[in-house]
């Protein structure tokens, strides 16, 4: 059997880095090797890539390492000299690109986008749906528009607003829940009780990042579900998952709560009964539809009342062997081999 070549993109200059390695190594180890030839490509903090010239190209475990060690032993046992620019990817037969980074650059659009000028397919969804799903703001009132409840929100921008005087009138009470608005991973977020700490976290965040979402904090049951697409025929079908039930040890599911191993319990299928369970499935396909993804997607909520109230959707969801669209899968008796061919299908179709 022939098999197609594809990269797989992990690393990345953002600040999931680290789990983009992590997702990465079950990606690599989970692929269906009888149908693709896989190259892992790892992108530095940097942005320089390090492409391994080998047919049979290594991954190494990156359990307890840090990215230097990592990035010693990948350019080492791969016998890679020097990194390239992205435009190396040229050149090496690639027939597409597995999208195994997150956050930032690697699923905002921009590495979309340069792969579609080089005209290497990608797993994933393309530049528009990948721009719109980070802007938290934006995606809300996409959610908005099409009937999906969404806790009531302001979009605060360096330069151009006074933070300070939106913070004193806000047009909801405290308190309020502050993140990036083109953040992911739960990175920088956090609540606010008075006007004071709002002020802070703005201020925390605006040293990295120029957008800063403040919304109504919502109390209630954490879940997340996904969206998996199959190619039948010439059409992409989209289906929900279940839901997974998110108990963070912290108060939130922060970045800690989501990638400290027993930072947070996950139960999935989430007990929130089959109404609810419905109406999350159809909410989540809602979202995935709207924004245009492609290929997967998945979509946290809050439930309040018994009103679920969308969060985010995340173009590039985590894929460690214990991430929530593995987990969800399994429950459903779908094997992450096949997800993998599916996706892989999808963008080379």
């Amino acid at each position: 059997m022939i098999q197609t070549k594809i990269a797989l993109l992990f690393g990345g200059i953002s600040g999931e880095h680290i789990i983009s390695v992590r997702s990465s190594y079950f990606i690599f180890n989970t692929i269906d090797r009888d149908k693709y030839q896989i190259c892992p490509v790892y992108i530095d903090q940097l942005g320089k890539f390090w492409i391994p010239e080998g047919k049979d190209p290594v991954y190494p475990d990156p359990t307890g390492k840090t990215d230097s060690e990592f990035l010693a032993e990948f350019s080492s046992s791969n016998q890679i000299g020097a990194s390239v620019s992205g435009a190396g990817l040229l050149g090496h037969g690639f027939q597409a690109a597995f999208l195994g980074l997150h956050g930032g650059a690697g699923e905002d659009g921009r590495i979309q986008g340069f792969l579609d000028v080089l005209e290497i397919p990608h797993t994933g969804s393309g530049v528009l749906a990948s721009a719109l799903a980070m802007d938290k703001y934006r995606a809300n009132l996409l959610f908005q528009t099409a009937g999906i409840p969404v806790a009531p929100f302001v979009d605060l921008e360096k330069g151009k607003s006074d933070a300070r005087k939106i913070v004193l009138n806000l047009p909801f009470d405290f308190p309020v829940f502050i993140k990036p608005t083109l953040g992911g991973s739960s990175v920088n977020t956090g609540m606010a009780k008075t006007p004071e700490e709002a002020m802070v976290l703005v201020d925390k965040i605006f040293v990295s990042e120029d957008r800063v979402l403040i919304q109504k904090l919502i109390s209630g049951t954490e879940v997340s579900i996904g969206v998996l697409e199959r190619k039948e025929g010439e059409k992409r079908i989209p289906f929900p998952l279940v839901p997974t039930e998110i108990r963070p040890k912290s108060e939130f599911f922060d970045f800690e709560a989501k990638y400290t191993k027993g930072g947070s319990e996950e139960i999935t299928p989430a007990p929130v009964g089959d109404a609810i369970t419905k109406k999350l499935q159809e909410y989540t396909l809602l979202c995935h539809e709207i924004l245009g993804c492609k290929g997967y997607s998945r979509t946290d909520f809050i439930i309040s009342d018994g009103i679920p109230y969308v969060l985010e959707t995340n173009t590039l969801p985590g894929m460690t062997g214990t991430s929530l669209i593995p987990q969800q899968a399994k429950a459903l008796g779908i094997e992450m081999k096949d997800v993998f061919t599916w996706l892989l299908l999808i963008a080379l179709s």
